[in-house]
């Protein structure tokens, strides 16, 4: 195995572990409060009826069970999210992507680089302002995007599954709602 793939390797095994118990975390925590159940701390709790509380709880399931599908493309659900705005949006600022995801500048970079450096993503400078640069998926970057939205796909299927026999857009509506808050 050649020096900087045993180097990338080493990186991904912490971020695989870090993630993985993340999700395993809010999976706890969620078996707590699931209809029925009478065993933990959370199952005689305030919390348990807490709408605020069942939302976090919920997006951390739903994060960490479509972060770890995404883990067997070596991705994480940052990197996606970015390499999904770039596709959406070839030749945005570099600035504009992290303004878009609310990613501070120095994670964006990291990301960005992380991107770059696998060969995911291209910076090229931008014509408009030659200090900025503008992003760009290169065709290893499509390709694994698209195996990563195949991922993404099922993700959504599944949650509308769970949210039925409510209609998806309705379960949407009443998110929208409480994001006005």
């Amino acid at each position: 195995m050649a020096t900087g793939v045993k180097k990338a390797a080493a990186k991904q095994a912490p971020r695989r572990a870090k993630t993985a118990n993340r999700s395993e975390g809010f999976g706890d925590l969620a078996r707590q409060v699931r209809p029925g159940e009478r065993d933990g701390t959370l199952a005689h709790s305030e919390l348990s009826h807490s709408i605020g509380f069942l939302l976090r709880l919920a997006s951390g399931v739903s994060q960490g069970r479509i972060g770890s599908k995404l883990d067997a493309l070596d991705l994480r659900l940052s990197l996606y999210s970015v390499m999904l705005i770039i596709r959406e949006n070839p030749g945005l600022k570099q600035q504009e992507v992290g303004r878009t995801l609310s990613i501070q500048q120095p994670n964006l970079v990291a990301l960005i680089n992380d991107l770059a450096g696998r060969g995911l993503v291209r910076r090229e400078v931008n014509a408009g302002d030659r200090r900025s640069y503008s992003l760009a998926l290169t065709p290893a970057g499509e390709k694994l995007l698209a195996q990563a939205d195949k991922m993404h796909v099922e993700n959504e299927a599944k949650l509308a599954a769970l949210i039925a026999p409510m209609k998806v857009e309705d379960f949407e509506g009443a998110l929208r709602r409480i994001l006005t808050l």
